[in-house]
C-alpha cells in the first residue's frame, strides 16, 4: 500500500535541502532557479504539512530547528533512493552510465590518478567530478550527500559516516638535515616543545583541520609553537626548507608534496606514530547511503589498487 503524497512534496523537500545548505532562501532560489517568494512559499507548506518549524528566523538567517535535522537525513535518503532507483535499473543492462562525484584531499587524489584514468577506459560512460578539498569539507561534503563518497585521511571518524580503511599513514616530523635542534633518532615529546613549527592552516583561518595543531591541540603530548601557518603541504615543507621551523604530517602527505619535481634531500623526516595519532585513509560514505553502480565499480577499482600496493 502506497499512501497518496501532495504531487508538490517532493519539489518541497528540494527547496528545503537548499535552503539549508545555503542558509538563505535568495540563494536557495537562485541555484534552483526559481523566485524566492516561490521557494518561501514552499517552504510554508511543507512546514504546514508537517505541523512543524523547520527553520528559526533569527533576524536575517534560517537556523535549521532539531525537527530540520530530523526531516533533513530523511530527505536526503529520499533523494539518494531515487536517484539510485534510477541508475540501478539503467544499469540492469549490465552498462554502467552515469555521474560520480568524489571529495577528497590532495594527496590520495594525486596517488589514484592512474586508477581513474584506467577506470575511465574500462567505463568511458561514466563521467567522474573529482573536488579537491581540505578534510572538513569533505566531511560536510559526504554527510550533506553533495558527493557519492570521499576519499580522505582522518584521525577520527565523523559520527554520521562510515570510514572504509584503505591504509594507514604515520604521522612524520619533517625538519631540515642539517637543523640545529639535536633531535636524538627516536622523539619523545618532550623534544618538540623547543620547535619552531610551520603548521597547517584551513580556510577557516584557523587550526581545526590539522589533526596535529587543531582537533589534538588541548590534549598534544607537546607544545605548539607555530611561527607561520599555510594551508599547503607542499608550501610547508619550501618553509621548512627554508630554515622555518619544523612541520609534522603524515607520511602520504610527504610524499604527495616531494612529487612535484623538487629536490628535497635536504630534508629528513621522523616517525611520531609511537605518542601522535595515526591517519587512516580511505572512503568516507554517509550511514545509510544508496551508492550507484557507477560509484561502487569505482571504489572497486580503488580499492584493487590499494590492494595491489
Amino acid at each position: 500500500m502506497i499512501d497518496e503524497l501532495n504531487g508538490d512534496f517532493l519539489q518541497w523537500l528540494r527547496g528545503f535541502y537548499y535552503i539549508w545548505q545555503t542558509g538563505s532562501i535568495r540563494k536557495a532560489a537562485q541555484m534552483m532557479n526559481r523566485n524566492p517568494s516561490t521557494l518561501s512559499y514552499q517552504l510554508r507548506s511543507l512546514e504546514e504539512e508537517l505541523n512543524v518549524v523547520l527553520f528559526d528566523r533569527c533576524k536575517k538567517s534560517l537556523v535549521i530547528t532539531p525537527e530540520g535535522k530530523k526531516l533533513l537525513e530523511w530527505t536526503v535518503s529520499t533523494f539518494e533512493t531515487l536517484r539510485g532507483m534510477r541508475s540501478e535499473v539503467g544499469a540492469a543492462s549490465g552498462r554502467i552510465v552515469g555521474d560520480v562525484t568524489i571529495s577528497t584531499s590532495l594527496p590520495i587524489a594525486a596517488q589514484e590518478v592512474e586508477t581513474l584514468a584506467h577506470f575511465h577506459e574500462q567505463y568511458p560512460d561514466v563521467k567522474m567530478k573529482i573536488r579537491r578539498a581540505l578534510t572538513y569539507e569533505i566531511v560536510d561534503d559526504v554527510e550533506s550527500s553533495r558527493v557519492d563518497f570521499g576519499l580522505v585521511g582522518i584521525t577520527t571518524e565523523p559520527s554520521n559516516s562510515t570510514l572504509e580503511e584503505l591504509f594507514r599513514s604515520r604521522p612524520m616530523l619533517v625538519v631540515r638535515r642539517d637543523n640545529p635542534y639535536h633531535l636524538p633518532p627516536r622523539l619523545r615529546p618532550e623534544n618538540l616543545n623547543a620547535l619552531p613549527f610551520v603548521s597547517f592552516l584551513s580556510e577557516r583561518m584557523d587550526d581545526s583541520s590539522d589533526p596535529y595543531f587543531g582537533l589534538v591541540a588541548e590534549s598534544a603530548p607537546y607544545t605548539k609553537r607555530t611561527v607561520l601557518s599555510v594551508n599547503n603541504y607542499h608550501l610547508m615543507l619550501r618553509y621548512v626548507l627554508h630554515g622555518l621551523g619544523a612541520a609534522i604530517m603524515d607520511e602520504m602527505c610527504v610524499k604527495a608534496s616531494t612529487s612535484f619535481g623538487r629536490s628535497w634531500k635536504e630534508l629528513v623526516t621522523y616517525p611520531l606514530d609511537h605518542f601522535l595519532p595515526t591517519t587512516r585513509y580511505g572512503f568516507l560514505v554517509r550511514k545509510r547511503k544508496h551508492l550507484s553502480p557507477q560509484a561502487r565499480a569505482l571504489m572497486q577499482a580503488i580499492r584493487e589498487h590499494a590492494q595491489a600496493s
